[in-house]
């Protein structure tokens, strides 16, 4: 199975308050190909349209984000934004990943993804762009909608923010994608993968 990172202790959890409202997570450094801007603006589309959730930003940024955060409080949602901005411990973010309900990867371009293989054990949710390794995933294992285009990601969104029972069907197929992923390509794949994105994340 793909590697993970380092689980989070009681401390990490408890660091971390759970959702009142369905969470969406961003995760790892945040970096102009990642998409974060497109991310908000998918979110900015649906909360105005008044569907109810939270994002969270987890991660040390390696571009400036104040923009995109003055945007969510100038249309009247800072409520819905949480940011854990700077170096995380491997521990810090897999507590957000436990204590989301689904994950997002909006990424530009992308070959292959640390992030998203490390979260797939998580059994969460998961909403991709259709870039690099995330266009090649079997059906069903996550929502992909095209890269660069937040309306789209809004729309591919929406179904799993309104409804649990979806939520649950995919973040079940995400984890026994990573459940199969056994061969040794797949696991070098995810071991330099999380290497990279540990790396990055201490640069």
């Amino acid at each position: 199975p793909p590697m993970r990172l380092a689980a989070a202790s009681p401390e990490d959890l408890a660091a971390i308050a759970r959702p009142v409202l369905p969470r969406l997570l961003f995760f790892g450094t945040i970096r102009p190909y990642k998409g974060v801007d497109l991310l908000i603006e998918a979110c900015l589309i649906l909360w105005r349209a008044g569907h109810r959730f939270e994002l969270v930003l987890a991660g040390k940024p390696f571009m400036d984000v104040a923009p995109l955060l003055d945007a969510v409080a100038r249309a009247g949602f800072a409520d819905r934004l949480v940011t854990d901005l700077g170096f995380l411990t491997e521990g810090r973010l897999d507590a957000h990943m436990a204590r989301a309900d689904m994950l997002a990867f909006p990424y530009r371009q992308i070959d292959s993804s640390g992030a998203f293989l490390s979260a797939l054990h998580h059994g969460k949710a998961m909403v991709t762009s259709d870039a690099g390794m995330f266009g090649q995933l079997p059906d069903g294992v996550a929502v992909k909608a095209p890269a660069g285009n937040a309306p789209a990601l809004a729309q591919a969104l929406l179904p799993l923010i309104e409804s649990p029972a979806i939520r649950q069907d995919y973040g079940a197929r995400a984890r026994a994608y990573g459940e199969d992923m056994g061969s040794w390509k797949d696991m070098a794949v995810a071991t330099i993968g999380i290497y990279e994105t540990v790396l990055a994340a201490r640069a």
